[in-house]
């Protein structure tokens, strides 16, 4: 059994979809999956989430402007409330279809990122910069150092400046291991900044935090400020939360810094100040 129409007909599937999430077919999912159309079914759900998201906004600006013009007696208070009520219907409506489609979503996009090798790539990328990103803190080291540098530095410092990886999707063809290693620099500092304020005001005058406390207003600093198809790009790849991840991340940066150290104890793991002064020097944006 095959879908019923090519995997250029964007409307068809969309229409297919639907359907096929109104009716719980599992069958159904499991054709949208197969490789000859799960790119294509991957790009349509994307599309809907994306129209779901416009539309939540949309209504949330007249909720507002509605909100507005019955204080402003333009429109009875009993209008406003029936509109808001039939709103708020609709809303918990589309809310339970947008769960269903990011459920579905999950596996249709971990699927699509395996027929693409997008697995393989991120993994291979996560190891250029990881090599690129030691090559360059070596070289900050041995030139801080006042030494000078030895041939086999400068012959690994120049080899770093001629490589380069394919592009992403985003449109470049191919990319600067280096423009890599110092754009990749540049985001773990902002993080590191905004990781080393949270730390100073979770901790107080104590010199351990418990790494729980930093989630929560972690996620609530940072969280909002992911773009959605981030999100769902890094949910796809089964990993957890990608707000997590960042965390993880970002204290594995402040720990190379020599800022704090992660800790085990019988509540949890923490995160030990080792040096306050540059924590603050870092979240006030201080160079070292």
């Amino acid at each position: 059994m095959t879908l019923p129409y090519p995997p250029d007909d964007d409307p068809a599937a969309y229409r297919y979809i639907n359907a096929a999430l109104r009716s719980r077919d599992a069958e159904a999912w499991r054709l949208l999956a197969a490789d000859s159309h799960v790119e294509q079914t991957d790009r349509v759900v994307r599309a809907m989430l994306d129209r779901i998201a416009v539309a939540r906004t949309h209504r949330t600006a007249q909720r507002a402007k509605a909100r507005v013009q019955a204080l402003a007696g333009e429109i009875s208070q009993a209008d406003y409330q029936r509109d808001a009520a039939e709103d708020a219907t609709r809303a918990t409506k589309t809310a339970h279809f947008e769960t269903m489609l990011r459920e579905q979503h999950r596996s249709i996009a971990q699927a699509a990122r395996r027929l693409r090798g997008d697995d393989v790539r991120d993994e291979l990328t996560d190891l250029v910069l990881a090599l690129g990103s030691a090559i360059d803190a070596h070289r900050a080291a041995v030139l801080a150092s006042g030494a000078e540098p030895a041939a086999s530095d400068r012959a690994l410092w120049d080899r770093l400046a001629a490589l380069d990886v394919p592009g992403s999707a985003g449109g470049e063809d191919r990319t600067s291991v280096e423009d890599l290693v110092q754009r990749h620099a540049a985001r773990q500092d902002d993080l590191g900044r905004v990781l080393a304020g949270i730390i100073l005001d979770v901790a107080g005058d104590a010199t351990s935090v418990p790494r729980s406390a930093l989630l929560t207003v972690w996620k609530k600093t940072v969280a909002p400020t992911l773009a959605p198809e981030q999100k769902t790009e890094f949910a796809a790849k089964g990993k957890g939360s990608l707000a997590t991840e960042r965390l993880r991340k970002t204290m594995g940066h402040l720990e190379r810094k020599g800022l704090v150290k992660r800790s085990d104890s019988p509540e949890g793991q923490r995160l030990d100040l080792l040096d306050r002064r540059g924590l603050e020097d870092l979240a006030d944006g201080v160079e070292p």
